[in-house]
C-alpha cells in the first residue's frame, strides 16, 4: 500500500541524492516543479469540514450504521464505537461531495474487524448517477487494494492529477475479506481545498428515478427515515 511517507525524496532515483552540488543551474525546471510542491504542501489539509454532508450518500447502507458514522474529524479517526456498515451484501457505493473544488492527495479509511474488512476499492468523479446497475460498466479512475484491518493512520494515495477538480467523489467498496457486510470505521481525505466562486450547485438526489437494483432502493428507503 502506498504512503505518503514516500512522496518527498531526496535523491532522484539512481543513487545520486547527495550529488546535487555543482548542478543547480542545470535543474530549473525541477527547482520550479520542488518550489510549487512545497507551496502546495502547505496547503494540504484534512478535508473534513468541506464535505457537503447534506447531500453525502451510501448506497446499500444499513440505516443502523449510515456513511456520517464513518466521517469523523482526524482526531477521531481511532474511534470504532461508531461505524458504516453495508446491507444487503458487501458492496457499498459512496458518494460525497464536496463545498467547493478539491485536489485530493490521499485518504484514510480504518478497516471495520476481521473479514468485514474493505478489500478492492474503485474511484470516480463528478457524476451523481453511479449506482448498482451502472457501475460495473464504468471504468473507474484508480482502483486500490486494501489489507485486511487496514489502520485509519494509514493515507493511500491518489494520483493527483486524474483527481485535481473534485466536486463529487465517488467510492465504489466491490469486495470486502469474505464477511456478508462490510464495515468502515473511519474515512477521511486529504488535498488541497478551493471555495467556489459561485454558489454550488446541489444535486437533488430525491429527483433521481429508483433504479432496479434493490440496494438502492434500500439507500432511498433510509434517507426517507431520516428525513432527507
Amino acid at each position: 500500500t502506498s504512503t505518503l511517507s514516500g512522496i518527498m525524496d531526496g535523491g532522484d532515483g539512481h543513487g545520486h541524492g547527495g550529488h546535487g552540488h555543482g548542478h543547480s543551474h542545470a535543474h530549473g525546471h525541477d527547482c520550479v516543479a520542488e518550489h510549487k510542491e512545497m507551496a502546495e504542501s502547505y496547503d494540504e489539509r484534512w478535508l473534513f469540514d468541506t464535505i457537503d454532508t447534506v447531500n453525502i450518500r451510501a448506497l446499500n447502507a444499513d440505516p443502523e450504521h449510515p456513511v456520517l458514522h464513518a466521517l469523523k474529524p482526524f482526531d477521531e479517526r481511532f474511534d470504532t464505537t461508531r461505524w458504516l456498515e453495508s446491507d444487503a451484501d458487501e458492496q457499498l457505493i459512496i458518494t460525497i461531495p464536496f463545498t467547493g473544488s478539491v485536489k485530493l492527495k490521499a485518504f484514510s479509511l480504518g478497516s471495520g474487524p476481521g473479514d468485514h474488512a474493505p478489500c478492492k476499492i474503485k474511484a470516480f468523479i463528478n457524476r451523481d448517477d453511479i449506482d448498482f446497475d451502472n457501475v460495473n460498466d464504468m471504468t473507474p479512475l484508480q482502483e486500490w487494494e486494501l489489507p485486511r484491518g487496514n489502520p485509519p493512520d494509514a493515507e493511500h494515495l491518489f494520483k493527483v492529477a486524474k483527481f485535481s477538480r473534485v466536486r463529487l467523489l465517488t467510492l465504489f467498496v466491490d469486495t470486502n475479506y469474505g464477511e456478508d457486510t462490510t464495515q468502515l470505521s473511519y474515512l477521511a481525505f486529504k488535498g488541497i481545498f478551493t471555495p467556489l466562486n459561485t454558489d454550488p450547485v446541489i444535486a437533488n438526489y430525491e429527483l433521481r428515478p429508483v433504479a432496479g437494483d434493490i440496494r438502492n432502493k434500500l439507500e432511498q428507503s433510509a434517507m426517507n427515515n431520516l428525513g432527507m
